[in-house]
């Protein structure tokens, strides 16, 4: 039976088994607790000794090594008057930056010095990026485009101010003499060649990166970014993401967050005639700022989506600085809620997740530290009390283990459906966690047998789980990083070079015995990706997942394509990055998928930006240009002895296709570590014309399931757990066109 409900994403106040907190008007207390913490942090940033920490506050790095200088004299001066000069770079101010580096140039050239050319060659490479970091500052931020710093660089993408480019490529050439295996000078140049639309041609042989390799991507259809447009492509530095429905309307918004410790959260409603409004200062977030990652769902199950920024990421002992949880009041308005929960803790962190340990109907908090011998933070799991509150039981429930984790995913190894957790170590090796809490009768986990074989690699960054293959066993992903050895542009030309397949990600297909099988290779995914942020999502709607993979890391260099993979039939992935647009060079950070205009495909937003406070970039909104050439469903789960926002619930749509029966598997959640998809499960369903099973197993002790016959494929409906199928009436919206050229300039 299917109920056609106008707006029923609103009408189920009646239906609420469980509330915590009664939706009202923001109180001034509420006001005040946000306020409180705003303070609380802005007090712990005024307090950082900022010579020390690393990334960031690079404006008042400037402003101390200015001070310095004053009084400094011969070897030293030059020394300081070198660092001054990267630390403008830092900053953003690119031409005082290249001044200064001239000058520390002239007077090494003019010393007798010992190590005098390592040191010319040194300083001229970090002119090299300088000029390199003006062209993006005159071309790609200064004169914005929807196709800036996308390679292979289309014509619109040209540089119309040269300079910056001209004078890198000078450089680079004459460092390329005295060291021509110097691997990030000729990508480099590679890319400044671009810029000038003088690629492949005037690259020397030697250093020129083959066309083939912007070619051989298979062939897909091309995704524009449109975030210029809607007004939310922010401008700021790396950050988090979550794409939901924060105001109950059915269609999804976005909030946006970015790393400095004074850059303010961005709350962006969606419209629903395909634009956005910028609703932060309504919304009650004005004056909340920082945090690396965000992560979003209904904690306390009234029906209001609520999200936690986590903070402190990088920073070691001077990353005490409190997470947020922001609860929605239900009224537009968000309150900061972190003292009060009980989750107020002062760890360094950027990753972690909502999940329901033990079954019991309500989200706990698990939040992995990043733990050094100098700021020993351990993993916290905030058990859920049902009542807006949450007690720390990590200790109790086995989790122990200490590590840098730069990553936390959630998924049901056993299909016993009581969540496990994969944990991704920078710094050591990653710990696959069994949830043994049906055995134990009370919250708790044990480590994997080492047979689980899901260590590695050493230096690990975002993971997820997903179910790759429609084989009904969740499977582990997850990338791998740069070290400051080797960098992202150095590990990109050494694949291209030598086809090496170090730093790769790593897929581990589940066996359905514990144990895991490490099949990268095998799903071809062989290059080596330094990644950040990234997330999965269906973005041809034939029922296999793809992933998009942001990359780059700190050093200025770092500019290498952030990467889009398609999933060929659960069998392996192709790169569709370069045929589909999704190149971009720019620090890639959180990711979201999500149907942002309810035409049955996904969109993808990106969060985009580096880590010093000079390396900022737009955010990118990628519209999908797909249309329904295979047919989806959208489905909207809501729990009522499971948690209401259904995280963890496991849907298995049965179709068929061409005369052959498959199935399809998904699983409710915000997908990867460094990203917020949209908890509204967006399923692609290939050729079927009808879902011949469609079954839900619910997140809760007792094992519900829902089981559905017949139900029709591209619609938008909701699922009450116990309750019949409702056809939302969410009608398509066509995002809004291209506003004026010059608005954003």
């Amino acid at each position: 039976m299917i109920v056609l409900c106008s707006g029923c994403v609103n009408s189920e106040k009646e239906n609420q088994s469980k509330t915590s907190a009664e939706s009202g008007r923001i109180t001034k207390t509420e006001r005040n607790t946000t306020q409180e913490m705003i303070d609380d942090i802005q007090q712990r940033v005024a307090n950082i000794n900022v010579e020390n920490v690393p990334y960031i506050f690079n404006n008042a790095k400037v402003d101390i090594l200015r001070q310095k200088l004053q009084s400094a004299r011969g070897n030293e001066k030059l020394n300081l008057f070198f660092t001054y000069g990267l630390e403008l770079l830092n900053a953003g101010k690119t031409d005082e930056s290249i001044a200064v580096l001239n000058q520390v140039l002239q007077a090494v050239e003019s010393q007798n010095i010992p190590s005098k050319e390592e040191l010319v060659f040194f300083i001229k490479k970090q002119l090299a990026i300088a000029y390199m970091r003006k062209a993006e500052q005159d071309n790609c931020i200064a004169n914005h485009t929807n196709e800036s710093c996308i390679v292979p660089i289309s014509p619109k993408a040209q540089h119309v101010i040269k300079e910056g480019a001209q004078q890198s490529i000078a450089l680079l050439e004459e460092l390329l003499v005295l060291n021509p295996d110097d691997l990030e000078c000729q990508y480099l140049l590679n890319i400044a060649y671009m810029t000038l639309g003088q690629y492949p041609e005037k690259v020397p042989s030697e250093f020129r990166i083959p066309e083939s390799h912007f070619s051989n991507a298979a062939t897909f259809p091309h995704f524009t970014d449109i975030a210029m447009d809607l007004g939310v492509d922010v401008n700021l530095l790396s950050g988090g993401t979550c794409l939901d429905d924060f105001n109950g309307d059915g269609y999804l918004d976005i909030i946006a967050s970015s790393w400095g410790l004074n850059d303010q959260i961005k709350y962006f409603e969606n419209d629903k005639k395909g634009g956005f409004i910028d609703k932060t200062d309504d919304a009650g977030l004005q004056g909340v700022t920082g945090g690396l990652n965000l992560r979003h769902a209904d904690y306390d199950n009234d029906g209001h989506m609520d999200f936690v920024i986590l903070r402190g990421a990088w920073l070691s002992v001077f990353g005490s600085i409190p997470n947020s949880l922001m609860r929605n009041n239900g009224d537009g308005t968000f309150t900061d809620v972190t003292k009060a929960s009980g989750i107020y803790s002062l760890n360094p962190t950027q990753t972690a997740v909502w999940v329901d340990v033990n079954l019991d109907g309500w989200l706990d908090l698990f939040i992995a530290n990043e733990w050094t011998e100098a700021k020993q933070s351990y993993c916290e799991l905030f058990l859920n009390n049902g009542d807006g509150t949450f007690n720390n039981i990590a200790k109790d429930a086995g989790i122990t283990v200490p590590g840098f984790f730069k990553g936390v995913a959630t998924g049901d190894v056993n299909n016993d459906l009581y969540p496990d957790l994969y944990l991704s170590d920078y710094d050591g090796l990653n710990t696959l966690y069994i949830n043994t809490t049906k055995e134990t009768g009370k919250p708790s986990f044990a480590i994997a047998d080492k047979t689980g074989g899901v260590a590695e690699p050493k230096l690990s960054f975002p993971t997820w789980f997903f179910d790759y293959n429609n084989d009904g066993y969740e499977d582990i992903f997850v990338s791998g990083y740069s070290s400051s050895e080797v960098l992202p542009s150095e590990m990109l030309l050494r694949n291209i070079k030598t086809n090496t397949t170090d730093y790769r990600p790593l897929l581990y297909q589940n066996n359905g015995d514990n144990t895991f099988t490490e099949v990268s290779l095998k799903a071809n995914l062989t290059e080596p990706v330094a990644t950040m942020g990234c997330n999965f999502g269906d973005l041809d709607n034939d029922g296999y997942l793809d992933f998009y993979l942001a990359t780059g890391d700190p050093d200025f260099f770092s500019i290498v394509p952030n990467k889009m993979y398609r999933n060929v039939n659960g069998k392996r992935f192709e790169d569709v990055t370069y045929s589909g647009g999704f190149g971009h060079i720019q620090k890639g950070h959180a990711i979201g998928f999500g149907d942002m205009d309810m035409d049955g495909d996904q969109d993808i937003y990106a969060v985009m930006g580096g880590a010093v406070e000079g390396d900022v970039f737009r955010n990118l909104l990628f519209e999908n240009p797909m249309g329904n050439k295979n047919n989806w469903i959208n489905m909207v789960l809501e729990g009522k002895q499971s948690n209401r926002s259904a995280i963890g619930a496991k849907i298995v749509i049965t179709i068929e296709e061409n005369g052959n029966e498959r199935k399809i598997y998904n699983t409710v959640d915000s997908g990867a570590s460094f990203g917020g998809n949209s908890l509204m499960s967006e399923i692609g369903l290939g050729k079927a014309t009808v879902i011949k099973k469609l079954e839900i197993k619910w997140p809760y002790h007792t094992k519900p399931v829902s089981t559905f016959e017949g139900v029709e494929v591209n619609q938008t409906i909701k699922i009450i757990e116990g309750g019949e199928i409702q056809q939302l009436d969410l009608p398509e919206v066509s995002f809004a066109s291209k506003m004026s050229e010059h608005q954003h300039h």
